[in-house]
């Protein structure tokens, strides 16, 4: 199993009273699965992946990511996990804005253990179509080109896990299709496994698994989640 959680809770401080923004009795991923979890905006799906990606410690159980417990890790533990073995795609895509296509990739990479060449991330963003954009700033780039260059820098750190949020969130319904798609066979292609959050129902119809994430997390029941 890629992820493995058993007990996990969440909880944050809303003045005096403690907050439950997850409770997830059980929940696995296997290797190179894709899976999409659905669910409306302000739930908690983005907390549970920054919890997967070790950017949130839990307050309770157990997270097993790629073998290791992440609960056993300290903050910079699990600053080393994250770059060897996750990577993570976010809605706003997170480019260096005084670094072209490639350089972003390159940068990206330069966080993992294995890393990649310039050859190595000329070839990736030929993959997402950007060969005849490697030279070009963000801010040159149109919104679905940024993602797509956010695809490949993931994917050069050779990742066994690849997290998306919301990644077709500033995409219209046409490009969101595609990108959808594209990060699917890319994964496939680099045999890693693949979590999508969504609000948005099409892009999880395209994912054989799919998650209603108002029914894995228990606290949804109770008193309501977290972004």
């Amino acid at each position: 199993m890629v992820i493995s959680i058993r007990n996990l809770t969440v909880e944050y401080r809303a003045g005096a009273e403690p907050f439950l923004a997850l409770d997830v009795p059980n929940w696995e991923v296997g290797d190179e699965e894709q899976v999409a979890i659905s669910g409306p905006s302000g739930s908690g799906k983005s907390t549970l992946l920054n919890v997967v990606a070790g950017l949130l410690a839990p307050t309770s159980g157990s997270v097993v990511v790629c073998g290791t417990e992440l609960s056993d890790l300290g903050e910079a533990e699990r600053d080393r996990f994250r770059a060897a073995h996750v990577s993570y795609i976010f809605q706003t895509f997170n480019l260096l804005q005084g670094y072209t296509a490639i350089e972003n990739v390159l940068v990206g990479a330069a966080f993992s253990h294995g890393g990649v060449n310039r050859t190595q991330a000329r070839e990736l963003l030929a993959k997402v179509g950007l060969a005849h954009r490697e030279h070009y700033y963000p801010s040159k780039l149109s919104i679905g080109e940024q993602q797509r260059v956010a695809i490949a820098r993931a994917l050069a750190r050779k990742p066994k896990l690849i997290l998306a949020d919301e990644p077709t969130g500033s995409l219209d319904p046409k490009h969101a299709a595609g990108v959808v798609e594209l990060l699917r066979e890319a994964c496939r292609e680099h045999r890693c496994a693949l979590v999508v959050v969504s609000h948005e129902m099409k892009i999880a119809e395209a994912f054989d698994r799919r998650v209603d994430f108002m029914t894995l997390n228990r606290a949804l029941n109770g008193n309501g989640g977290a972004s």
